[in-house]
This record gives C-alpha cells, sequence and structure tokens, in this order.
C-alpha cells in the first residue's frame, strides 16, 4: 500500500469522524433541523467564500492560471457526465415505478466536490492541491446551478437557478480573488506579513485577510459536522435497500470507473494530465453524493427521501470506496 493511498485513508477517516460526531450532536439534539440550516448557510454563504478568497489570493498568479484553465473545465465536464451516466441508467433504477428519473441522474451526477476532496487534495499535494480543488469548483458550480437543476425539473429550464449561480458567494469570492491576485500581486504576502515592520494601511489590509483565513478554516470542519447532523435526519434505517444502494454503487464506482476509462483514451493520443492533477480528478470522481443536493431536489420537487438516503449510503460507504478507487488507479499504472 503506497504512502499515497495511506494519507487518503487516513483523511476519511479523520473527516469520518467528524461526521459521525456530527451525527450524534443531533441525535442527543444539541443540534436541531433548525440550527443544522443556519450552521449550513454559515459556511456556504461566509466560512467557504472567506476560505476560496484567501486561497486564491495567495496561490493564484498569471502563471498558474494561465496553466490551470483547464481545471474548471474538467468541473464542468465532470457533473455532466456523470449526470450524463445517471440518466441512462436511471430507467433501470425506478422504485415501484415511481418517476424520479432526474432526482436518480442528479444525485449520480453530484459527487461531494468541495468539502471532503480538499482536505484529501491538501494533505496530499499542500497549496496546490487546495488551489487545484477550488479551481474544479468553478466549473462544478456552474453545471450544478444550471444544469443540475434543469435535470431535476425534468428538462425546464429555471431562471431562478441562473440569478442564484450569478449570485453564489462562492463563485463570487473565487472571480474576485483571482481578479485582485491578478491585478495585485503584492497582495500574495497580505497574510504572512509582520504588521509591526509596515504602515498601518498595508497593516490593516494585513490584519483583515488573516481574519477572513481564520473564518475560511472553519469551513471543512463545520461542513462535515453540518453533513453527520443531515445525515442523522435522513432516516438511515430505511437506506440500505436495494434502489438506493445501487445509486451509490454507481455514484461510487460506475461514474470513477467512467473516468479512468476516458484518461486511458486520452492518454493513447498524448493527452495527459499531471499526475497531482489526475489523483484529484479521480478522486473527486469518487466521492459521495454532494449533501447539497438535497436542497435542490426540496426546492424544485425532485424525490427527497431517495435522494437523502443516497446521500447517507454514499457518504458511509465511502470510507472504503475512495481509498478502493485510488489503490486501484495506482495498481493499474495511472
Amino acid at each position: 500500500m503506497t504512502d499515497e493511498v495511506v494519507r487518503v485513508i487516513e483523511t476519511i477517516a479523520m473527516l469520518f469522524l467528524v461526521i459521525v460526531t456530527g451525527l450524534f450532536v443531533r441525535k442527543f439534539k444539541l443540534l436541531d433541523g433548525r440550527a443544522t440550516e443556519m450552521l449550513s448557510n454559515f459556511a456556504v454563504d461566509v466560512a467557504f467564500p472567506a476560505l476560496v478568497f484567501t486561497s486564491m489570493l495567495r496561490t493564484v498568479d498569471a502563471q498558474k492560471l494561465a496553466q490551470s484553465w483547464y481545471l474548471p473545465v474538467l468541473g464542468a465536464g465532470m457533473l455532466l457526465l456523470g449526470g450524463g451516466i445517471g440518466y441512462l441508467v436511471s430507467p433501470l433504477l425506478n422504485k415501484d415505478g415511481e418517476p424520479h428519473r432526474g432526482s436518480v441522474a442528479f444525485t449520480i451526477g453530484s459527487p461531494n466536490w468541495l468539502f471532503i476532496p480538499l482536505p484529501i487534495a491538501i494533505a496530499l499535494y499542500g497549496a496546490e492541491g487546495e488551489r487545484a480543488v477550488l479551481l474544479f469548483n468553478v466549473g462544478a458550480l456552474l453545471v450544478f446551478w444550471s444544469a443540475g437543476v434543469w435535470i431535476v425539473r425534468g428538462g425546464k429550464p429555471d431562471l431562478a437557478s441562473l440569478r442564484k449561480l450569478a449570485l453564489n458567494p462562492g463563485l463570487l469570492a473565487t472571480i474576485l480573488g483571482i481578479a485582485v491576485a491578478l491585478a495585485f500581486p503584492w497582495t500574495q504576502t497580505l497574510e504572512e506579513l509582520d504588521v509591526t515592520e509596515v504602515g498601518v494601511s498595508l497593516a490593516a489590509l494585513s490584519i483583515i485577510v488573516q481574519a477572513a483565513a481564520f473564518v475560511g478554516e472553519v469551513t471543512v470542519p463545520l461542513s462535515m459536522i453540518v453533513t453527520g447532523s443531515l445525515l442523522a435526519g435522513a432516516g438511515a434505517r430505511d437506506a440500505w435497500n436495494r434502489h438506493v444502494v445501487a445509486i451509490a454503487a454507481v455514484r461510487l464506482a460506475a461514474v470513477p470507473a467512467a473516468v479512468l476509462l476516458l484518461v486511458g483514451l486520452a492518454e493513447l493520443v498524448n493527452l495527459r494530465l499531471a499526475p497531482d492533477t489526475l489523483t484529484i480528478v479521480v478522486i473527486i470522481s469518487a466521492m459521495p453524493v454532494a449533501v447539497t443536493c438535497s436542497i435542490v431536489v426540496e426546492k424544485y420537487g425532485g424525490d427527497v427521501p431517495l435522494v437523502s438516503r443516497a446521500i447517507f449510503v454514499s457518504t458511509v460507504a465511502s470510507v472504503v470506496t475512495v481509498p478502493a478507487v485510488v489503490w486501484l488507479m495506482r495498481a493499474v499504472g495511472f
């Protein structure tokens, strides 16, 4: 077993323990549904934008951005590929003839592309891994709030989802962070600046950036607590039925297998990703169902119980399947 696989197992196990903490916090009524929703909103709308802005500020420059232009494209392509696979197999996964094809396709096509792979990428590749996941997030967000919502609604366009996308705090923070980093390269050092050696204005900017980074650091642990709390309310007792398990299997196994197949075909025509980028892409492809899927299907009339249970089952199973996918990738020579 390689050091890389061990680090993935270590990070996944740590994240799983934090998720379980959130689950027990909800079970013992230290959190309820309303408090969980408020924490989720804080994580998504405040902590994550602070994380992504400060990360872009310290890791992006013109050369790196020019070299990484394809990461948002990969993010969009990943969700479109998964959604396409989900749509093709969804007729086989109908439960008692219920029409939930859009919910199945959306669930299979929407991995947790951010909050679980982010700490894994940091553990493996440091700041470069963090930057890769956050740039991947840009393309994934675009598809999630456009094509993803349309799939849930049965192919009907929805202008409200496009407005939501345009005002998404994480996307806006990414764009702003990149713009500031490119326009003012000196801001890259603000987070680590010694305020005793500079003027008042620069010291004030440094303190603001440090405060934003400090808030951003709670994003991942808070997101895992929220995930555990949401899973506690997802009806775990009824989750392990053959329909939900089949959906989780496609999400955790079939989609990464398709990604590896495409990577192999690309290499035949000399199209190769850097090894660290390839590993991150494959890890994201093997992620469990995104927790935010339940919010979207509830708002747009999808099958909420099915999606909530798929989130639960896929998250639990991913503790085993994600390290297995990384091991398999190395075993076959990627």
